[in-house]
């Protein structure tokens, strides 16, 4: 079956419990990502229990094709549902998705363990979104750049969960700058939460969004500062990277501001990848195009791939939990993340 674009997110914030397998792919790669982890959410109790989800990447399913057919029949050793999560840049990799989807249809196989699949955009002859649209007890969902009235929604109910409104002339002036991506857009909107400060650090009255503080936070203020910091560290030179954090910190610059940087960097990273990795592809995903910038993003592109990439998100989203929750002075958990990658790129490459 497929989901439209109507009801795409409500399937995912209440799955029907018929559906045993999901293909949530398209271009927007971080809206992608954001539906599969609402979707997961809403049918795992606990998603961190790892005896409850096992996941899964295309290299896991080239070199052990049985990989899957294995996760899907594992028990949980806790109880209660089991899930697993593939995540593919395109059709590489998805024969034996292709093959669980022909056995759920035909009656072979009948899972309690519900999978879900992202991927990158696919085209409709495609055998994957070819197995995922007829068959009866499998949805897939398309994800697609976000309208100007999804982007308001989605900014509303961030800014309204932390006690904030937008005023209409900062909204006209913001939107437009959020499209393209539901990850970077959705950073952008949590950057302006943390620069506000939460509910009971802020001024009394201080709680409406207004075009100035826009103006102080947006996306392309001090991005060559930021990058002056971030190359270095994804292309593994190290002492590079440490000396432009010290002096960008020291300048006054956001230790969060560039972990946003560094966040939206690896999601341009993803994006370019799974598309395809041309200069269209580049060009879609907003990376430098010209000059050594842009060199500098293709040598990135070359290091930066499939689990690393993920692993390297992952710590990303991780220093920025430890921000937000434990009080930990910013600085200090951006520096060591950044430390942390180019100690990886420097493996990497050698």
């Amino acid at each position: 079956m497929k989901a439209s674009a109507r009801e795409a997110d409500a399937r995912v914030r209440r799955p029907d419990p018929a559906i045993k397998a999901y293909l949530i792919y398209g271009p927007d790669r971080g809206l992608a990502h954001e539906r599969a982890s609402t979707l997961i959410k809403a049918i795992l109790s606990d998603p961190d229990d790892p005896f409850a989800l096992t996941q899964l990447t295309e290299d896991d399913l080239k070199s052990d094709p049985a990989a899957l057919a294995d996760a899907m029949a594992a028990m949980s050793l806790t109880g209660g549902q089991r899930l697993v999560r593939v995540r593919l840049t395109g059709e590489t990799g998805s024969g034996p998705v292709v093959e669980l989807i022909s056995d759920l249809e035909s009656g072979a196989l009948a899972p309690e363990t519900v999978l879900v699949v992202e991927s990158g955009d696919l085209t409709p002859r495609g055998k994957l979104r070819k197995s995922f649209e007829p068959a009866k007890n499998a949805l897939s969902i398309a994800c697609y750049a976000d309208t100007a009235q999804s982007l308001g929604s989605l900014a509303d109910g961030i800014l309204e969960a932390a006690g904030l409104t937008l005023a209409t002339d900062a909204r006209n002036a913001w939107l437009p700058r959020l499209e393209g991506d539901r990850a970077l857009a959705r950073g952008e909107i949590e950057k302006l939460v943390l620069y506000k400060g939460l509910a009971g650090q802020r001024e009394p009255g201080d709680d409406l969004v207004t075009l100035t503080d826009i103006e102080a936070i947006a996306a392309d203020q001090g991005e060559a500062q930021i990058d002056a910091v971030i190359e270095p560290a994804l292309l593994g030179r190290l002492a590079e990277a440490d000396k432009a954090y010290i002096r960008s910190i020291s300048a006054g610059g956001s230790a969060v501001g560039i972990l946003r940087g560094l966040q939206r960097r690896l999601d341009q990273i993803g994006a370019v990848q799974s598309a395809g990795g041309g200069d269209a592809a580049i060009a879609r995903a907003g990376a430098p195009r010209f000059g050594p910038p842009a060199n500098a993003f293709k040598q990135q592109l070359s290091v930066w791939r499939g689990r690393r990439l993920e692993h390297a998100r992952q710590l990303a989203f991780e220093a920025e939990r430890q921000v937000k929750r434990s009080g930990s002075p910013a600085e200090a958990l951006v520096s060591e993340l950044l430390l942390r990658l180019a100690r990886g790129a420097t493996q990497i490459q050698h």
